[in-house]
């Protein structure tokens, strides 16, 4: 029996402006603002109909969740960044005592 290993979902980027580009199976999806496109092989985007949205329900939903994890993912790093440990609770910390960190 053969697997595939390869996710269904993969996000591949993000730009500055909130754009998502994702794979999703073996097609590329855009969405811009709260239009999605499909990539074609030659790199042209093409709109997502209507008809495809209602037959398609989980390319929305993809993008939704994705966003979703990118926005909690990046909370998560600007937290730790902003974070500092004082020295008594890194010691704690080193020496096993803080049981809950």
């Amino acid at each position: 029996m053969t697997t595939s290993t390869q996710k269904f979902s993969e996000f591949i980027s993000q730009d500055d402006e909130g754009n998502i580009r994702m794979r999703l199976g073996h097609s590329t999806y855009f969405e811009k603002g709260r239009h999605i496109y499909v990539v074609n092989k030659d790199g042209s985007e093409q709109l997502i109909t209507l008809e495809v949205h209602a037959a398609k329900p989980w390319i929305r939903e993809n993008f939704e969740r994705e966003r979703a994890f990118q926005q909690r993912k990046t909370m998560a790093i600007r937290l730790q960044k902003s974070l500092t440990r004082s020295y008594p609770k890194s010691f704690k910390r080193a020496k096993g005592s803080l049981f809950w960190a």
